[in-house]
């Protein structure tokens, strides 16, 4: 099998596209729910001594640095829209950042049992 170069630079292309600004602004929005179940956790094992089934290195090692990076995301998206009101398009990055940290969070809370709200 053989790969044009042309399929090269088409897939660099695709790598780089714009997105409506209307996806940034859903992505952005969609963080809501697993922020919203991560921070119940950890407000729920807040006490001393934590409740059962809490676990601290959880707490510290996963979720906390998996809710900066979403926050941070979706920021970033938040301010693309702030900034550049009057756009159509923006980076697909921004949706790819915010979609990645989101999945990253659930799957941190779906392995050690967190519910979340549908």
């Amino acid at each position: 099998m053989t790969i044009s170069l042309g399929s090269c630079a088409a897939l660099q292309k695709l790598s780089s596209t714009e997105v409506p600004v209307s996806a940034i602004i859903v992505a952005g929005n969609s963080v809501n729910a697993a922020e919203t179940a991560a921070t119940a956790y950890i407000r729920y094992c807040t006490p001393n001594p934590s409740p059962a089934g809490c676990n601290d290195s959880v707490i510290r090692t996963k979720i906390v640095p998996a809710v900066k990076s979403i926050r941070i995301a979706r920021d970033a998206a938040e301010q693309f829209a702030v900034d550049n009101p009057n756009a159509t398009l923006g980076p697909a990055t921004l949706v790819d950042a915010v979609t990645t940290s989101v999945s990253a969070l659930t799957a941190i809370l779906a392995q050690y049992n967190i519910p979340t709200k549908s």
